[in-house]
């Protein structure tokens, strides 16, 4: 695959991050159980990219035998994103918010592992230090709400979100130079949005009957932090170490944050600016490098 600007691939990342932000925001405003917002936000995002992949068949036709050689491969990150999604959903009704967050933040160290165990991707020095202040950035978001109540079994959860995630960008990125990502993509959404109509069903969440306030926040959620968000976060991480690109990614809860003060007028406690700050910094020093 051809190498792309390295200021281009950090813009898309910038914007993918800024798309993914609005997920929170969405969601406080449909009317639905957290299962069923992941499965209708992945299977519209499915269909969207559909399309997609019909209109480019020509130039980049649908190769069944490269697809059915990855096929371990896309059903394995189809399951790993929906893991994502159940487990962290799991676990925000066992522990705070902020503990679950503040687990989340580990995804740059699983990332970092597990780019180095299977694609030898190297972390730097500057990377470490990166990692550890944005790090430290949500753990000072985080304090405030931390050890209200607590869960054993609700922290591994968050834990395995993490790893999850994590393991979702590393095979995306193993998988760069072999299919188009709007192809790939489209295999793990369907994936990912069949296991989690499984996980809504199973758990009792109803896939229908909604107001027309959430089906819009629906089809907003499917446009904007998947086809768009996860889209620009594939093509980054296609481009860049997969830590950077998680590391990255601890920027939304941050803008998320700052969008529900400006849209739902909730403003945060005092100790989020200075982790903010951290946050923004850490992302920054680690991004700004060259790639090894």
């Amino acid at each position: 695959m051809a190498s792309r600007s390295p200021q281009r691939v950090r813009w898309v990342l910038a914007a993918g991050v800024l798309c993914l932000s609005f997920a929170a925001i969405l969601v406080r405003y449909a009317q639905a159980g957290p299962l069923a917002m992941a499965f209708w936000r992945k299977g519209l995002a499915a269909l969207i990219l559909l399309g997609v992949v019909l209109g480019q068949s020509r130039s980049q036709p649908f190769r069944w035998s490269v697809h059915r050689r990855l096929l371990p491969y896309t059903l394995g990150t189809g399951l790993l994103l929906a893991l994502h999604f159940g487990t962290w959903f799991a676990s925000l009704s066992l522990i705070p918010v902020a503990s679950s967050l503040l687990l989340i933040a580990t995804q740059p160290v699983w990332a970092a592992i597990l780019g180095w165990l299977f694609l030898g991707d190297r972390i730097t020095a500057r990377g470490m230090l990166g990692i550890a202040l944005a790090i430290g950035g949500i753990a000072f978001i985080a304090s405030g709400d931390l050890g209200r109540f607590g869960s054993l079994w609700g922290d591994f959860l968050s834990l395995a979100a993490a790893m999850a995630a994590s393991a979702y960008l590393t095979v995306g990125r193993h998988l760069r130079d072999q299919v188009p990502l709007p192809q790939y993509l489209f295999v793990v959404y369907a994936v990912a949005a069949v296991a989690l109509c499984s996980g809504a069903l199973l758990a009792g969440q109803p896939l229908s009957g909604y107001d027309s306030r959430t089906w819009l926040m629906l089809g907003l959620m499917a446009v904007f932090p998947s086809t768009l968000g996860h889209n620009f976060v594939n093509y980054a991480v296609r481009h860049m170490a997969t830590y950077r690109v998680s590391l990255a990614i601890l920027v939304e809860p941050v803008v998320s944050t700052i969008l529900a003060a400006i849209l739902l007028s909730e403003v945060p406690q005092p100790l989020f600016y200075p982790g903010a700050l951290l946050v923004f910094a850490g992302v920054i020093l680690a991004l700004w490098e060259k790639e090894g």
